[in-house]
């Protein structure tokens, strides 16, 4: 019901406003109803998301636990994180303790940029 309601809500901008109205703002992934593990903790990072901490936890198979930021479904223009996502750039880098936890991980966080 909440995903009819906002594309008839798109739909309306579209007929009254025109294009300019209803594009002002991209849609985030909870208002259009997309399941998300976005800004949760997760034992593995799955595809189309990059994550900006990294932590112990032994009851992961891999030993670690990563942050996750959706880089499909949410902007992540200004956001620090630890690898560079498909479409993203960034405008700057810092060395870190958040992303260098587990083995093999770079020290290195990038403030991302959508290209």
């Amino acid at each position: 019901m909440k995903l009819l309601s906002a594309a008839a809500a798109v739909a309306a901008a579209l007929v009254l406003g025109g294009p300019a109205v209803a594009s002002a703002q991209p849609a985030t992934a909870e208002q259009v109803g997309v399941a998300s593990l976005h800004r949760t903790w997760n034992c593995v990072v799955p595809g189309g998301y990059v994550w900006s901490a990294v932590r112990s936890k032994p009851s992961c198979g891999s030993r670690y636990e990563y942050f996750l930021l959706d880089a499909v479904n949410v902007n992540l223009t200004g956001q620090w994180a630890c690898a560079i996502p498909s479409g993203y750039s960034y405008t700057s880098s810092r060395q870190g303790i958040n992303c260098s936890a587990s083995p093999g991980s770079s020290a290195y966080e990038y403030r991302l940029v959508k290209v």
